[in-house]
């Protein structure tokens, strides 16, 4: 029927598959120090580029884990004549009710009610002072936004939850 192929047209868009615990972000919000993953690694950005040429993003973050650096431009996908989306993954984040502080890490119940010792807790923002200060106000129950990688956790992030949301 004619020349075009409703298959081939298909294929054209089809996008990579997505890795497990991923979210795919458009790149125009993404910004400094945001979190995503790179090389197939949690990190947060610390500079971002764009071609001259191609207008493609390019992003170098630092590994929450190894603290390595890694750099990958964004995927770019064509869904329909004259339109470019670019979108780069960003991590799944979890989030875990606060039960102890112990040592520079949280004790922490899962939303299966499940019980987590010693996860860690990222060295930025005075995330540790904030949920210690937190913890001890005794206001509220405290979460905190958690980003798994290969069986490691890292608290990345909280938040006070008051009143009738516990």
């Amino acid at each position: 029927m004619g020349y075009y192929d409703e298959e081939a047209g298909a294929a054209a868009v089809a996008t990579p598959k997505q890795p497990a615990n991923t979210v795919t972000i458009p790149c125009h919000h993404i910004r400094m120090g945001d979190l995503l993953m790179l090389q197939g690694r949690p990190c947060q950005v610390i500079r971002i580029t764009t071609s001259a040429a191609t207008g493609q993003h390019r992003y170098l973050g630092v590994d929450l884990f190894t603290r390595q650096l890694n750099e990958e431009s964004s995927f770019i996908a064509n869904p329909s004549p004259s339109v470019v989306v670019q979108t780069m993954l960003g991590p799944v984040f979890k989030q875990y009710r606060v039960l102890d502080l112990q040592d520079q890490s949280v004790v922490a119940m899962t939303e299966t009610g499940d019980v987590k010792q010693a996860i860690p807790v990222l060295d930025q923002s005075n995330l540790w002072t904030r949920l210690r200060e937190a913890f001890e106000g005794g206001r509220g129950s405290i979460r905190i936004m958690v980003v798994a990688d290969g069986g490691r956790e890292i608290a990345v992030d909280m938040k006070t939850v008051h009143g009738s949301r516990l």
